[in-house]
């Protein structure tokens, strides 16, 4: 039993903290049936729906994208409202939500019934495929069904492109939801969304709130984008920090792992920008004993380890311990 989702275009007309193909954020009264989907049904493909008001030329009131969704959680800064990330995300050439033969798709007939005024809703899974085949979308796996080019990979011969970036924005505060700036009308960045599922976590943001104040109560700053979580500034000192949620304290070395590859990442891709910062690895609980040895693969790494527990940020390593607000 896949799920519709509505999804306004223009911020003046949704108040949630939605990001189009990232995270959906919606009100607890559709929690059990988002729950339903994915604990007893096991399912968890949807449609995007877009509204008429405020729609950009030719999605008024259509079908226009298709994926799955993740486990909801809690938005920790708004009592009563969820999270689901969005993951797989395809855009569809939009379809109508009645078909040639004017039923709605919905409901497969001419009335759209009480599925009017519900935001988040089921829809019968021969339905769904019919929109997806109208929206020239392969079911098997998602793909649009385009034209096949040859390129010089398919020829064996390897072309580099261009690295995808984004610009930095001051963070006077930690922003809620992802911080996500769409790049107009583009669909996001697969690379953005790998690291921009995590920002709503209650934890995540906390250290990042922590970390923050820490900074400018020392007089510093701090920027970040679609990729950086935060880039703190401090004197003639910079900081490339990566947050990560350990809500489950056993998955700290994968967490770890992942971290590495990021700040890797980020430091080749955004080095003219970030000017040789210091790398900052910043847990959202301490590494248990069990597995002590992180400390020293950071170490080793040349990374500081932080560990945010409650409001107190705690040094997890040497190189932790020489930062300047330790």
């Amino acid at each position: 039993m896949p799920l519709i989702l509505t999804q306004h275009y223009l911020r003046d007309f949704n108040r949630y903290l939605d990001r189009e193909g990232v995270i959906y954020h919606f009100p607890s009264v559709y929690l059990p049936l988002v729950r339903r989907l994915v604990d007893e049904f096991g399912d968890r493909r949807f449609l995007y729906q877009r509204p008429v008001k405020g729609a950009p030329p030719g999605q008024a009131g259509t079908y226009f994208g298709c994926g799955s969704v993740g486990n909801p959680y809690p938005d920790a800064r708004s009592t009563g409202h969820w999270f689901v990330d969005i993951f797989d995300y395809q855009e569809m050439r939009p379809v109508p939500l009645r078909a040639v033969d004017g039923r709605y798709y919905e409901t497969a007939s001419e009335q759209l019934g009480n599925l009017r005024g519900r935001s988040i809703r089921y829809i019968e899974p021969l339905r769904y495929f019919a929109i997806l085949n109208d929206g020239h979308v392969l079911s098997a796996d998602m793909h649009l069904q385009t034209e096949e080019h040859e390129t010089l990979q398919d020829r064996g011969v390897f072309a580099p492109g261009a690295i995808p970036k984004d610009v930095f924005r001051e963070m006077l505060v930690v922003p809620p939801g992802v911080g996500y700036v769409p790049h107009g009308d583009a669909p996001p960045d697969q690379h953005e969304v790998a690291s921009l599922h995590e920002r709503a976590r209650g934890d995540h943001q906390r250290t990042l709130d922590v970390l923050l104040r820490r900074f400018q109560a020392m007089g510093g700053s701090g920027l970040y984008n679609n990729h950086v979580d935060l880039f703190a500034r401090l004197g003639e000192r910079r900081f490339l920090i990566e947050a990560k949620s350990l809500s489950r304290p056993k998955v700290a070395l994968d967490r770890t792992r992942y971290g590495i590859g990021q700040l890797m990442d980020y430091r080749v891709r955004y080095e003219a920008e970030l000017m040789g910062a210091e790398p900052i690895l910043a847990f959202g609980a301490a590494v248990e004993r069990e597995q002590s040895f992180i400390p020293t693969i950071l170490d080793k790494n040349g990374i500081a380890l932080v560990e945010v527990v409650g409001e107190r940020a705690l040094p997890g390593n040497d190189r932790a311990r020489a930062l300047p607000f330790f």
